[in-house]
């Protein structure tokens, strides 16, 4: 399914986004993501654009209460604005694969873990909680996460990231506990009250979607396998490679390695500007 550019063309812009990166947010911390995982909303939206509908129709209906059901239409609005950052500014190969993997089932992995893999890169703060501090954890096997893990971490950040300074309490607890939830909903946390880190499942599709991200960012070789995009999926380089080989056996792309040595050859188009 190809999803015009006109359509990318009539829906509201964040201000607060940095479109520097088409993938990856760069922009200083924000408290942005306290809508949550917003998995009900990404389903209905993507099962329009599956339909033949437009985003500019889909705006239309979420924000006039027939695709979005809550009361109130600065909440209505305020959950198509984070929808549009995290999905709707990318590049249309993009968002046409969010497309075809919604049909694998708007509850299956395939589509789950692409919403996931977005939601982490449209927003720079809860990316580097889950690729440097998840991560570690998940290294050093311990596997209890809780609220307070990145309160500490905004405390840490507050000299190189002041802005953090202006944050009330009441929004750092909010913006932790959202993160979080929103983490359960994707399938790296479970549990309610305490928290415990679990492998995501990465399907092959989700590893085929974000090697084609790094290979239109310019990474190239050895460092794709070390790139912390993967970290998301807390998949070492070992097990990176791994997930690479799966793809070259379905002639998708040209891996081998040996060693500190890899041979990585991905479609020409994928290099492409979109």
């Amino acid at each position: 399914m190809d999803i015009s550019s006109n359509n990318l063309d009539n829906v509201e812009k964040d201000p607060e986004m940095d479109l520097s990166s088409q993938y990856h947010d760069t922009s200083p911390y924000h408290a942005r993501n306290m809508v949550g995982a917003l998995l009900p909303e990404s389903e209905k939206v993507f099962g329009c654009l599956d339909s033949g509908l437009s985003l500019e129709e889909i705006h239309e209906m979420a924000l006039h209460g027939t695709l979005f059901t809550q009361r109130a239409l600065l909440s209505r609005k305020r959950f198509w604005s984070m929808l549009q950052s995290r999905y709707f500014k990318l590049p249309a190969w993009a968002l046409d694969e969010l497309v075809e993997a919604y049909r694998c089932g708007p509850h299956s992995r395939e589509f789950i873990s692409l919403l996931y893999v977005h939601y982490a890169l449209s927003d720079r703060f809860t990316f580097d909680f889950i690729t440097r501090d998840l991560w570690k954890k998940w290294s050093l096997q311990q596997v209890w996460v809780s609220s307070d893990d990145i309160l500490k971490i905004l405390d840490d950040h507050a000299e190189s990231e002041p802005q953090i300074k202006t944050w009330t309490e009441a929004t750092r607890v909010k913006l932790a506990g959202i993160i979080l939830s929103s983490l359960r909903d994707f399938g790296v946390l479970e549990g309610k009250m305490k928290k415990k880190l679990v492998k995501p499942v990465l399907p092959l599709n989700a590893v085929e979607h974000i090697l084609h991200i790094l290979t239109a960012e310019g990474v190239r070789g050895s460092d794709v396998l070390s790139d912390p995009t993967w970290r998301l999926f807390f998949c070492t380089e070992d097990e990176v490679a791994h997930h690479l080989q799966h793809l070259a056996l379905k002639r998708i792309i040209h891996f081998e390695r040996a060693g500190r040595t890899v041979v990585l050859q991905t479609p020409e188009e994928w290099s492409e500007q979109p």
